[in-house]
């Protein structure tokens, strides 16, 4: 699974035909060598005076450190910007940014909550992401952890399932995920809970500091990574 990262350009002189941003990551201390391959993506023009130009990237949750043998999930994102202006195509210097995470946790202390998701954005709601919550208590090679609910094919059958899996567990139950985002950057977030079983009590909402909401807007929390 993956989480999505806004990154901008704007225009500095006219003439500009397009913008690309070339990017890679690597295991913290630890500096790219481009000729191993990277990622590539064209800008999308957005307009206005000065021209501003926008990509979201998918952004990886870890990264692999083939030096030690294990996966980290803080690393470094370097990128740097090709632009192609009146013919010509010319490079900015390599931007380097600290990738961390922030722990979430939700504890549902009477077994209402049969699916839970972070719902987060970087530095507002223009590219947010859901990031499915579980107890640690569900086995994690589980047919219904909650990983698994988005490419599920029979959702009634995972409501069902997973509704007496939690009803199994002691209460509280305390549902555990995580956020991402570069070093002091900040981030929006709210939670998106639902009861899914019993059919007859199926409810969802966006949870916030001031209650349910609609999905985004003012009434979230934000973190300072």
């Amino acid at each position: 699974m993956s989480w999505y990262y806004p990154k901008g350009w704007t225009d500095q002189e006219d003439g500009v035909e397009q913008v690309l941003i070339h990017y890679t990551a690597t295991p913290p201390g630890q500096w790219p060598d481009w000729s191993w391959g990277h990622e590539a993506r064209v800008l999308q023009d957005l307009g206005g005076h000065p021209r501003q130009r926008l990509k979201v990237l998918r952004m990886p949750r870890t990264v692999r450190d083939v030096e030690h043998g294990w996966s980290t999930p803080e690393y470094r994102f370097h990128y740097y910007f090709e632009i192609f202006q009146h013919g010509h195509r010319w490079t900015t210097d390599l931007f380097t940014e600290d990738i961390v995470y922030r722990d979430l946790e939700y504890a549902d202390p009477n077994g209402w909550v049969t699916n839970i998701c972070i719902y987060w954005s970087v530095g507002d709601w223009s590219a947010p992401v859901y990031s499915p919550m579980e107890d640690p208590r569900v086995p994690g090679d589980s047919e219904f952890v909650a990983t698994n609910y988005y490419t599920y094919g029979d959702k009634e059958r995972f409501h069902h399932e997973k509704y007496h899996l939690l009803y199994g567990l002691d209460l509280p139950h305390r549902f555990r995920s995580r956020m991402w985002g570069p070093r002091g950057a900040t981030l929006v977030q709210q939670y998106h809970i639902g009861r899914m079983y019993p059919p007859d009590e199926k409810n969802e909402t966006w949870l916030g500091p001031q209650g349910s909401s609609a999905p985004g807007g003012d009434n979230c929390w934000v973190h300072h990574l």
